[in-house]
């Protein structure tokens, strides 16, 4: 197998609302000489995190490193939204084998949002644990028929919901902006930078976390694998690459998943007077009913965060003058919907990288011999992704399980067009949705 290279390196801003609201933490040691380990993970997101904790319980006398190219749990685990959902918009595909897919799909998602409930109620998490349910919105009537589709198609599948319009959806939003939501029991909304800190936390004495240490180089080399950084080599018969949005970058994956870059905007928390003026809701997260409309949320601690940009971008990371510019987006957006407030609120802004793949379908595989790689969530990063990293470790540890059959049940991403006809046609859809998006955003 030819070495294989990271490139370009991954680099993130230091602009993340999530993790700026949290107290500083002291990064571990950087990968320094050479080490010899029983078990090695690249990516310490949610899934890298989430499989080195349970390989470490499943084999307590093994060696176990994890190793990330910057700090651990700051990449795109700490830059979402905050969205743990089982149920997914769908505007009703009605027939059989629709309702079958969606059936195998939502039951998947609930694994995910179950797997990550069990640890914060074993571990006593604290990261703003909010089972209130989130919401599907439109702002256009004309789109109000695909959330009564869904809601068709929750009734069928017995899912708690209920379609809200009028003063009682302006009264829990504390705005008027949409003509109806559909609100989900399911949904969990959460602080995404908490949470992955936790991860970090758990991490069993079996297990050697570096930060820092962004792997230049791997190969396989007989038997084993060589994981190389600029200051250190490890070296592992087992290779899990859990790096999600950056699969392309370490050679995999590349026809089958593709990355895109989200930015968002937070605001600090709203004053006594500025949460009064528009009616003192409670804390919600809302999905757009369009693909490419603005997904928006009002914290526990009464900050809103903006997200409605989505982009092909070349880089690994944005300057500050270009998160300012779609600050400015972001700005508008909140203005749409809360014009009583101000217009200097947001106090950060900052990117993220997610994968997709052609067909909504995951990537949990084993590539070669004792190479492992998970990833593709398809914006359903939090649940999916502990649950992949803990089935992992089990599909490492020589284990099967009921989770493992489920997730290797569902389709596999599909086959992508190559480049660069899939970025031309990616940014053509990208603009296309966010036109027919434009009042949602």
């Amino acid at each position: 197998m030819n070495s294989k290279v990271f490139s370009p390196l991954p680099v993130n801003d230091q602009a993340c609302g999530w993790t700026q609201a949290l107290p500083s933490r002291q990064a571990n040691a950087s990968l320094q000489d050479e080490h010899i380990a029983d078990f090695v993970i690249v990516g310490a997101g949610y899934t890298g995190l989430s499989a080195a904790r349970k390989f470490a319980q499943l084999n307590p006398n093994a060696k176990i490193i994890i190793i990330d190219a910057q700090r651990a749990g700051e990449g795109a685990s700490a830059r979402n939204s905050g969205y743990l959902v089982d149920s997914t918009l769908n505007d009703g595909h009605m027939s059989d084998t629709g309702l079958q897919q969606y059936r195998e799909k939502y039951a998947l998602n609930k694994a995910g949002v179950d797997c990550v409930s069990r640890l914060v109620n074993e571990y006593q998490i604290d990261c703003d644990w909010d089972a209130s349910g989130k919401f599907h919105a439109t702002a256009v009537p004309a789109h109000e028929p695909k959330l009564q589709r869904f809601s068709e198609l929750l009734q069928e599948l017995e899912l708690e919901h209920r379609l809200i319009s009028g003063a009682e959806l302006k009264q829990r939003l504390g705005t008027g902006y949409y003509t109806q939501a559909l609100w989900t029991a399911g949904g969990i909304m959460l602080q995404p930078a908490k949470l992955a800190r936790a991860y970090i936390s758990l991490l069993p004495d079996n297990v050697t976390l570096y930060e820092n240490s962004p792997v230049l180089t791997w190969r396989k080399q007989g038997a084993d694998f060589l994981v190389s950084t600029p200051m250190g080599q490890v070296k592992t018969p087992k290779l899990l690459m859990a790096v999600n949005g950056f699969m392309a970058s370490a050679g995999l994956k590349r026809k089958r998943a593709f990355p895109l870059t989200l930015t968002a905007s937070m605001t600090r928390p709203l004053n006594d007077s500025e949460y009064a003026s528009i009616g003192s809701p409670s804390a919600w997260g809302l999905l757009s009913a369009q693909a490419m409309g603005a997904t928006v949320r009002l914290t526990q601690d009464r900050r809103i965060m903006v997200r409605n940009t989505a982009e092909v971008w070349p880089a690994m990371n944005m300057s500050a003058s270009q998160l300012n510019q779609r600050k400015r987006i972001h700005l508008r957006g909140l203005k749409r919907r809360f014009p009583e407030l101000g217009t200097d609120l947001f106090d950060s802004c900052w990117a993220g990288v997610t994968c997709i793949s052609g067909n909504n379908g995951q990537v949990f595989d084993q590539l070669e011999s004792k190479l492992l790689v998970a990833g593709c969530y398809n914006g359903g990063g939090i649940g999916l992704a502990t649950l992949f990293g803990e089935q992992m470790a089990y599909r490492a540890s020589g284990h099967m399980t009921d989770a493992i059959a489920m997730i290797q049940a569902r389709p596999k991403p599909n086959r992508l067009p190559p480049q660069p006809i899939l970025r031309w046609g990616v940014r053509l859809r990208l603009i296309r949705d966010s036109f027919i998006a434009r009042k949602e955003n």
